[in-house]
């Protein structure tokens, strides 16, 4: 499928620049419905003139990604999964990261302690916040009242979306009957089961997930659901443990997301999940291993999948406080691989204050690249230091490619002293450089009229640094004497 131009957006506009959408042109408006910061829907003019129906039709079946998106739950933490338009980040980009569920059993006494927990769960990295993006219900009990008593409560206690999980059809649709203005997730779909399921979920307008490792027979379900009347559908081809099951669980994947995007084939067009938590039923736990050597296959199942672009995975470890380590695992690996490489990550440029400054304290020289930034700064903080960090625009690149590409330059340093008025905070002229960039320590003195002192080449070894070298008393007085 060919990406639509811009053009091709703004030729099925009413061209009336009218900025009822907020942009000043229609062609901005275009470009940024290709960009995905802001939809079809966004144009009053296109919603609500009856003349524009057919171009409405047209724009939003154009601007429709090859994997259809699908959103579970309601209010600021919904979460919309799929909507990709290419196999391979590198391609293009990943527009919506895989969303990471936690099971939860219907019957578990510390319920109520786990959502909260979860729900409030963030880990702050990199200049990111991440989150869980919802919780899996699973029907443990067998007993309907519990089923949905547990459904009520989780909702309740969080605006989390919520995947009802039971094969059961008359215990699911029992609790999405309790929680069914929350648009939760129905798991799951088969073949004995798609007509009860897809009857409820077209009269609530709620998104269901198919289930079946037959391929086929997971194509024949998703063409009828879709027939029937069903609007959003998440494909669950099996998640296998075992000797060669990884292997069939990721071609399973691959052929899905394949049939979706390269081959747009109107049955495989939809989100694809998997469940990492089937571990638990599948292997026997014995003693021949630790807890963790379990709970870690489990999380490297996740990463193979998180890999490879799928929309949704479920995992069972990660419930407590003490399994945090496989959910920061799984979340700093999305976060890597769903940024987006057209862009450069950076930060704004500036001169940063850390702790509390004294007129004596160092004045440290970083690049705007986000990953380089950030760890300097925590750095910085976590050897207690109390000093300036003077971010240079670098184009969002890090400081060695920078220094050989030109954008981490004396002359750039210097522009950056004197328009952030760095000496402003201090008595001193000393300047503190990268040791990656050490070659530049000589122009920047020229240019920046600063002492320049090459600092480490990693910001790791500030604490050593600042016990050993940092002397501005002394590099004043052999400053003032190049004065003199």
């Amino acid at each position: 499928m060919a990406r639509p131009s811009p053009l091709e957006i703004y030729a099925l506009l009413d061209k009336s620049n009218c900025k009822d959408c907020g942009y000043d042109t229609c062609m901005a408006f275009a470009t940024d419905t290709l960009e995905r910061k802001v939809k079809a829907q966004d144009c009053p003019h296109l919603m609500q003139d009856p003349k524009q129906s057919k171009n409405r039709e047209k724009l939003i079946k154009l601007l429709t990604p090859p994997q259809k998106p699908v959103t579970i739950g309601i209010g600021e933490r919904a979460v919309t999964i799929g909507g990709e338009e290419v196999l391979m980040r590198h391609q293009l980009t990943f527009y919506n990261q895989t969303a990471l569920f936690v099971e939860i059993a219907d019957d578990d006494p510390d319920l109520g302690d786990l959502v909260k927990y979860l729900s409030e769960l963030k880990i702050e990295r990199m200049g990111d916040v991440l989150t869980l993006n919802g919780i899996a219900l699973r029907n443990v009990s067998g007993d309907r009242d519990q089923f949905k008593l547990a459904a009520k409560k989780l909702t309740e206690l969080s605006n989390l979306p919520v995947m009802l999980c039971s094969f059961n059809t008359e215990i699911l649709l029992a609790a999405a009957e309790e929680i069914k203005d929350k648009k939760p997730l129905l798991y799951a779909v088969t073949k004995n089961t798609w007509e009860q399921i897809g009857k409820f979920a077209i009269q609530n307008n709620l998104p269901v997930v198919i289930v079946s490792s037959n391929l086929d027979e997971l194509m024949s379900l998703s063409a009828t659901m879709q027939k029937y009347g069903v609007k959003e559908i998440v494909l669950d081809s099996g998640t296998y443990f075992g000797p060669g099951n990884l292997s069939v669980t990721y071609d399973n994947i691959m052929q899905l997301r394949t049939g979706a995007i390269n081959k747009e084939d109107v049955n495989a067009c939809w989100p694809v999940m998997g469940v990492p938590a089937a571990y638990w039923n599948q292997v026997k736990i014995g003693d021949e291993k630790e807890l963790w050597e379990h709970q870690y296959q489990e999380v490297i199942m996740g990463a193979v999948m998180e890999s490879i672009d799928i929309n949704l995975i479920v995992l069972h470890t990660g419930q407590k406080k003490e399994e945090i380590w496989a959910l920061l695992a799984l979340m700093t690996l999305r976060q890597s691989l769903f940024s987006d490489p057209r862009i450069y990550p950076a930060v704004d440029a500036g001169i940063y204050k850390i702790g509390e400054p004294d007129d004596m304290a160092p004045i440290f020289v970083t690049s705007n690249y986000r990953m380089t930034k950030i760890p300097v700064e925590q750095d910085l903080q976590g050897a207690n230091q109390n000093c300036w960090l003077l971010v240079v625009d670098t184009e969002g690149i890090g400081i060695e490619s920078a220094v050989a590409g030109g954008q981490f330059s004396a002359g750039g340093i210097a522009e950056a002293v004197k328009e952030f008025k760095v000496f402003d905070n201090v008595k001193h002229r000393v300047l503190v450089l990268p040791g990656m960039a050490a070659r530049l320590s000589g122009a920047l003195e020229d240019e920046a009229d600063a002492f320049v002192v090459v600092g480490p080449r990693d910001s790791s070894g500030i604490l050593k640094f600042m016990d050993t070298q940092w002397k501005p008393e002394e590099f004043m007085k052999e400053y003032e004497s190049w004065e003199k």
